[in-house]
């Protein structure tokens, strides 16, 4: 089975039709390997904008790419088809989701159906490449830091063009390919739960009294003794979580419980910490900023499961 790396580029740009933005892709490139992962063929195409008619300024210092770039391109249905012709029943990567968001997003837009038609088998790279490399921590990992970690030189002139990154993506995938692992991570398009678990949006719950939370998620047990604490102020919502202060009777143990609440695709995840407590009142640090404490949290809730 052929292995096929797919990267995007994309315009961000205001649809009248959704009122509202779209993503509208500009650039396709990808790289076919064979078993061996030896390069066999690469495909590219310019993308003729028919929602925006101008590249933003980001896009073009990003991309580097110009308007006059993609007058001669093909339109978004017409790149399509002669990439699934060119694809064939290959097994698809991307570098994390996004590209198969936008193709969802564009695919809905332009022909009403947000399944994509070359698409049957697919593994997230970026998350396989994650998963290899352990040390990492838990935010997600971009293609550059991942090139950089592997000591893969990336020329920043290329960087963020389609063709370009998907060979980078290759070079990276070929430091850490283990063939188990591997098969490990690959995913059935045609499974039902594919694009509703691809496309569902992860909401953090901000009122106690929803039905989803029991009252045995609102309980804190003590870092030191692993008992349960005695509450001493009401919950208050701080940064997208929950917060109180508790103390620990036996311990003389005084601190602050923050608890949030992630509703995804496979139901409630309930994540517990407690915090060193600060003298000051809850109104206080409520209206206060972000202390390291919670931008620590906050970084570690970045990634989320597909």
């Amino acid at each position: 089975m052929k292995l096929i790396i797919l990267d995007l580029e994309w315009n961000g740009t205001y649809s009248r039709r959704l009122k509202g933005y779209i993503n509208e892709i500009i650039e396709f490139g990808a790289v076919k390997v064979d078993e061996t992962l030896t390069v066999v063929d690469t495909f590219h195409a310019f993308v003729r904008p028919q929602v925006g008619k101008k590249i933003s300024g980001k896009i073009r210092t990003l991309t580097r790419l110009s308007n006059e770039d993609l007058v001669d391109g093909m339109l978004f249905m017409q790149a399509v088809s002669r990439f699934r012709k060119w694809a064939g029943d290959s097994l698809l990567m991307t570098w994390g989701t996004s590209d198969l968001l936008a193709l969802i997003e564009n695919c809905r837009y332009f022909c009403g159906d947000g399944h994509i038609p070359f698409l049957t088998k697919y593994v997230d790279l970026q998350r396989y490449c994650e998963s290899r490399l352990p040390g990492i921590g838990t935010m997600q990992m971009g293609l550059s830091t991942c090139a950089q970690l592997l000591g893969i030189h990336e020329e920043e002139s290329e960087h963020h063009r389609a063709l370009n990154d998907s060979i980078l993506s290759l070079e990276c995938f070929r430091v850490l390919y283990q063939k188990d692992a591997f098969e490990s991570m690959i995913q059935d398009a045609d499974d039902p739960d594919f694009y509703p678990r691809l496309t569902f949006k992860t909401v953090i719950l901000s009122d106690w009294e929803h039905p989803m939370v029991r009252g045995a998620d609102m309980t804190i047990l003590c870092d030191r003794c692993g008992l349960e604490a005695e509450q001493l102020s009401d919950w208050i919502v701080r940064n997208k979580s929950f917060r109180a202060d508790f103390y620990c009777p036996h311990c003389d143990y005084r601190f602050t419980g923050r608890i949030q609440f992630k509703l995804k695709y496979d139901g409630l995840i309930v994540k517990k910490k407690n915090l060193p407590f600060q003298e000051e009142s809850q109104e206080e640090t409520a209206e206060g900023g972000e202390d390291m404490a919670d931008l620590a949290l906050d970084l570690q809730d970045i990634q989320e499961e597909p």
